[in-house]
């Protein structure tokens, strides 16, 4: 039996989601290990090889394919832990870096302080160059300079990187090539990061950020896929492994080593992809996932089946200018802690109790009222069904912290004080779908909630209700919903150019060179990693604005790699930049000129994905998946309410609520009002009770014209 494994290390748990050939598929958990990044991997490698009956060694040889989602670069930013960082840039912008655009990010909080550097100011060195916005190269570089500091680099002995970003290497990269070959000569093990290869696009402060934050990383991402890679290979694996991007697919080993950067938001980038499949099998390409685990709470908007993407990404305050999913995160989890503040106010999150100590009621330690203690003290969780009854939960200690920390100091009951966390954290994340949607010019009622996350299941009725969403997707096995997502990636690869010009002024063969280059350049990664040509699919767009705007709107080109860019793709992109504009800020100047500022090409390698069984059609009686009935909370009160095993419903089953369904890794909360129905894969579909079913599908189908 050969397999594929995805697998996805959150800040709490890490998660495995195993296919076989046949299509059968199994969910699999462990214990993240932030201290040794690989720890929770192996346990629960270990684990999996024990379910299938076979040796470590024969599991690993009998896998095909691995895609891995890590957040190794993702906390070594957030922590401040990345390499010790040289820096070099042209004489005179030595402190671009660090004071970034000079702005206040919270223009109205006095006591706000932006993010400390994570390269200091003695790290940073300039050299004498000069190229001009036309690339015409003003002055060579300065190569005694150049020595001077490389002397100064190996005086000092312990940087493990340099990142190199140069005023206008963009245009003409001759300079900054000079620079990379001397320090790669000097210092063949440090890992070098030249800002040409890595982001050749306008705007100094965020391709600086870009590389440097490449170079922080990079050393730390390396050494970890090598003894990542090294330690499978020894123990037998002979098959594929593939790391998560932030942009929504997946890239080699090699590749990930080289651009780290591309890795710092590939935690969550795996939801949406899933969340294209399970909508798929309803026709429907409006979605918002959402993904609600242990400390966080992840959103993302998918229109016409195509995820909404961002260049103006940042993490911990640092700016990120290459191409990632627009997801929005904030600290929602089941993890989120809950206290009250020096006004009596109560608050929830975004300090999450995490995996050590955990919860209260994971008798691990912890002290702290959070969201899962709410669930528990609701009902909404079985004290002896969590993860399959592998951890068996405290009750008593929910109450007692949760009576201590929240309820004694607002004078109310345990059980208002749980509701009210519930409630709170709810909202919370309903500002969160209001931030991709509403604020991006979406109705939410256009569009199905895919809710995905161990704790996502339980939240997601009052979150859809309260924004209007008539559909609810919960795939089976949502809690490795990210998981599920990296083994349907494609490879990915985004590139760009700057060019800019006056829209009345474009130079069509200078496009047309842009996008040949680019392609070329596209092709020749992926059949290195190969990819056949004929699997290699090419999407061009532009960045455009009005002129004089600063900001940009990424707009589709519309044309393949055989046909040629012509006077009428500029009439569409003008056409259809006023649309977008209108449609994101409100107002479009049709009359206005516009400048085209970056060509983009973001090149897909079409892989090979697993199969999902699907299901016979059963009848809509679910009563032979009834477990028991306990005491949850709903709208006000406790009442008697049936729980269901939800690994025994299937397809045509329909469970009417209030009812609890329970599956090892998670629980879906049907509210009184709502009703589920298992679809065709056995993912369960939630709607209003007043609503018909078919009608809610078909409405949203219509939306889409």
């Amino acid at each position: 039996m050969k397999y594929k494994l995805g697998i996805d290390v959150g800040g709490t748990f890490t998660d495995f989601l195993l296919v076989d050939e046949n299509g059968d598929h199994n969910i699999f958990k462990s214990l993240t290990t932030p201290k040794n990044p690989f720890g929770g991997v192996n346990a629960g490698l270990n684990k999996i090889a024990e379910f299938t009956g076979k040796t470590n060694g024969d599991f690993l040889s009998s896998l095909e394919l691995i895609v891995h989602g890590t957040t190794i670069t993702t906390n070594a930013t957030l922590t401040r832990n990345g390499v010790k960082t040289a820096f070099i840039t042209t004489k005179g912008f030595r402190d671009i870096l660090n004071m970034r655009r000079g702005l206040r990010s919270r223009q109205y909080d006095s006591r706000y302080e932006p993010p400390p550097e994570f390269i200091k100011r003695r790290d940073i060195f300039t050299v004498t160059e000069r190229v001009d916005c036309k690339g015409n190269i003003l002055e060579s570089i300065n190569e005694e300079e150049m020595r001077e500091i490389i002397e100064r680099i190996k005086k000092n002995g312990d940087y493990k990187a340099i990142g190199v970003s140069t005023l206008f290497s963009y245009v003409n990269p001759e300079n900054e090539k000079k620079i990379g070959k001397m320090l790669r000569k000097a210092f063949p093990d440090v890992y070098v990061s030249l800002s040409h290869e890595i982001l050749p696009q306008v705007r100094f402060y965020e391709r600086n950020s870009t590389i440097a934050l490449n170079a922080y990383v990079g050393p730390i991402l390396s050494e970890y896929l090598d003894r990542a890679e090294g330690g499978l290979q020894k123990d037998g694996f002979e098959g594929l492994l593939l790391i998560m991007q932030s942009n929504g697919g997946v890239m080699s080993p090699e590749m990930s080593s080289r651009f780290a950067v591309n890795t710092l938001l590939s935690g969550p980038a795996g939801g949406p992809v899933a969340g294209q499949f399970v909508s798929g099998i309803h026709g429907l390409n409006n979605i918002i996932t959402v993904d609600m685990g242990g400390t966080s709470f992840d959103v993302c908007l998918i229109k016409d089946g195509q995820p909404a993407i961002t260049t103006e990404g940042d993490i911990g305050g640092y700016r990120i200018a290459l191409p990632t999913l627009y997801i929005e995160t904030i600290g929602a989890g089941g993890g989120s802690i809950a206290s009250v503040d020096s006004a009596g106010l109560l608050q929830v999150g975004p300090q999450s109790a995490g995996a050590s100590p955990g919860p209260a009621c994971y008798g691990l330690g912890g002290t702290e009222p959070t969201v899962t203690d709410a669930d528990l003290i609701l009902g909404y969780l079985s004290p002896d069904y969590f993860h399959g009854g592998d951890l068996m939960l405290d009750k008593n200690a929910a109450v007692k912290a949760t009576d201590e920390k929240v309820a004694q100091r607002l004078g109310i009951t345990v059980n208002e004080a749980a509701n009210g966390i519930y409630q709170m954290i709810n909202s919370n994340m309903a500002m969160g779908v209001k931030l991709v949607s509403v604020s991006k010019g979406h109705n939410p009622m256009d569009f199905a909630m895919v809710v995905a996350g161990g704790a996502g299941p339980i939240h997601a009725a009052p979150i859809a209700k309260e924004m209007d969403i008539p559909l609810i997707i919960v795939p089976r096995g949502s809690s490795v919903f990210c998981a599920s997502g990296m083994l349907m990636s494609d490879l990915k690869h985004d590139y760009v150019t700057t060019y800019t010009s006056e829209f009345s002024k474009i130079d069509i063969n200078r496009v047309n060179q842009i996008c040949k280059k680019l392609l070329a350049e596209a092709k020749d990664t992926l059949q290195k990693e190969g990819i056949r040509p004929e699997n290699i699919l090419s999407l061009f767009s532009a960045d455009i604005r009005y002129l004089g705007q600063f900001n940009e709107v990424n707009i589709d080109l519309s044309f393949n790699e055989s046909e040629s860019f012509g006077e009428d793709n500029v009439k569409y992109l003008n056409k259809l930049f006023h649309k977008t504009h209108d449609s994101l800020y409100g107002y479009s100047l049709p009359n206005a000129e516009l400048e085209l500022i970056n060509i983009r090409l973001q090149a897909v390698g079409k892989t090979e994905k697993p199969a999902f069984r699907e299901s016979p059609r059963q009848s809509s009686d679910a009563s032979h998946a009834l477990k028991n009935n306990r005491q949850v909370f709903f709208y006000g009160k406790f009442m008697s309410t049936p729980v269901y095993d939800g690994l025994l419903l299937k397809h045509g089953n329909i469970v009417f609520g209030p009812a609890i369904v329970e599956e090892p890794t998670t629980t879906i909360v049907v509210p009184p009002d709502f009703d589920l129905t298992c679809d065709s894969h056995d993912n369960y579909l939630l709607h209003r009770k007043d609503q018909n079913l078919e009608e809610v599908i078909s409405i949203l189908k219509e939306r889409l014209q």
